[in-house]
């Protein structure tokens, strides 16, 4: 941008400013209160009210014979075209950071609010709250597989592995998105998994994947901030292997938990908005899923004990003492 077109730009601005609380002014009548000639105006007034506008500091009106006219609606909204006006004159930036990829949860920090991606976010967000047909900015294809397993120590409730998304700050199910050199979706569960878990190689005569489901969700990326469509294959994992070796920041969650829209790992959040509209379309939703692993073996008492001695050795210690206690009342 030239000094002059800054210039032009900043004067617009502030004569706009000027105007608040005088009544309502005509594209017509703002050029010459800029100093523009004809010409110029024609071109620089539509441009600036377009822009101001999309930040809701104006408010169209019309004159008594008619003519479209701007009103300034407030003091504050003056302040912050007087405040754009001197950030375009000297040339410094509002937000920046647009070459960091991720966004945050409140509570914002001033830096994280001013942070291209972040505000991208909050925009979008608000853009598809108002509009909920708005149109995305990007289209993304996504691979999730569902790795279901009994919880230790907790009967046979089920729990679900999740990966950590460091870009996006939040919490996933294994997966992510598909390649160009990925065949099909199948090819990027399996290229994902081998990825995030430590060790893990697919093996068909062993790992079957099946599909569950496509599930489209429309959203901001917490990644980009854009407005995207989601188009999300799903996948069940059953293996033949007793267990998995996730990689770091992995975190197995319980299914009432994973479907809980206010549940946190610490700070982050779970990203499950297309899982939670899977799972209504599901014969028994989740809980009908069969398990990812195969049932485990009956351990015998010999090998109960090896295992957890101390807590064999303190339930002996128990019965023992209440047959004693019992004894007296025997005699």
């Amino acid at each position: 941008m030239t000094d002059a077109l800054r210039t032009t730009t900043a004067v617009l601005l502030e004569r706009l400013a000027d105007r608040q609380g005088a009544g309502p002014v005509t594209a017509e009548d703002l050029g010459p209160l800029a100093g523009l000639a004809a010409d110029e105006a024609s071109v620089a007034v539509p441009m600036v009210l377009a822009l101001a506008g999309v930040f809701g500091v104006l408010r169209e009106e019309s004159t008594p014979d008619g003519t479209r006219a701007t009103t300034v609606i407030s003091p504050q909204a003056a302040y912050f075209l007087r405040s754009l006006a001197a950030h375009v004159r000297s040339g410094h930036t509002i937000l920046d950071n647009w070459e960091r990829a991720g966004t945050d949860t409140e509570p914002f920090t001033a830096g994280q609010v001013l942070a291209g991606p972040q505000f991208l976010h909050l925009a979008e967000t608000h853009r598809l709250t108002v509009d909920p047909g708005a149109q995305p900015l990007r289209e993304v294809d996504v691979v999730q597989v569902l790795v279901k397993s009994r919880a230790r120590r907790r009967g046979s409730r089920a729990r679900y592995l999740l990966q950590y998304d460091v870009r996006a700050r939040q919490y996933q199910l294994a997966g992510g998105h598909a390649r160009g050199s990925d065949a099909d979706p199948r090819a990027t569960a399996v290229r994902e998994l081998e990825e995030e878990l430590d060790g893990y190689a697919h093996r068909p005569d062993r790992d079957v994947l099946t599909e569950l489901g496509v599930v489209e969700a429309v959203q901001p990326s917490r990644t980009h901030g854009a407005l995207s469509r989601y188009r999300m294959t799903f996948f069940l994992l059953k293996t033949e292997m007793e267990q998995l070796r996730p990689g770091p920041g992995a975190r197995w969650v319980d299914e009432a938990d994973l479907l809980d829209g206010d549940f946190r790992i610490g700070r982050a959040s779970l990203n499950v908005t297309a899982l939670s509209r899977l799972e209504s379309t599901l014969p028994g939703g989740l809980r009908g899923l069969p398990w990812s692993f195969p049932d485990p073996p009956r351990r015998g008492l010999a090998e109960v004990i090896s295992d957890r001695p101390w807590e064999v050795a303190g339930l002996m210690i128990g019965v023992i003492g209440l047959a004693l206690s019992l004894i007296p009342l025997l005699l």
